[in-house]
């Protein structure tokens, strides 16, 4: 969808790994009702893939507040799986240096990764 060059691949997103992201408002500021569409809120939908976001209460660019928020309305949106994990004293960069913090997160992150494909190759490809 977004490789020019690979029209005929399947370029769709299979599942998303957040850590730390930018989900919309920063530094305390209140969403916006409608979002703007650069923002990720923007392509919040029902046909989205599943997610698993994790996010620091003590990252000091993005709040906790905007994962909560961005997290609350894909769930309500979303026909799959949203994993949200609420890393206490987290803040942005915690994987940079090796601890039971980001151990955890490596961990929650393999497994999720291997739901996806496996719950991917149970379900049957309908247009097949």
């Amino acid at each position: 969808m977004f490789q020019p060059g690979f029209e005929s691949a399947d370029t769709s997103v299979t599942a998303a790994i957040c850590l730390y992201g930018h989900y919309g408002h920063y530094f305390g500021d209140p969403p916006t009702e409608p979002p703007p569409p650069l923002q990720p809120q923007g392509y919040i939908h029902s046909g989205a893939p599943p997610f698993l976001v994790a996010h620091g209460t003590k990252y000091a660019l993005a709040t906790v507040e905007g994962a909560q928020n961005f997290v609350d309305q894909l769930r309500r949106a979303s026909d799959t799986t949203v994993v949200y994990a609420e890393l206490p004293g987290g803040q942005h960069a915690f994987d940079v240096f090796h601890s039971p913090r980001f151990e955890a997160v490596v961990d929650g992150a393999e497994a999720f990764a291997a739901w996806v494909l496996a719950t991917a190759q149970r379900t049957p490809d309908p247009t097949r």
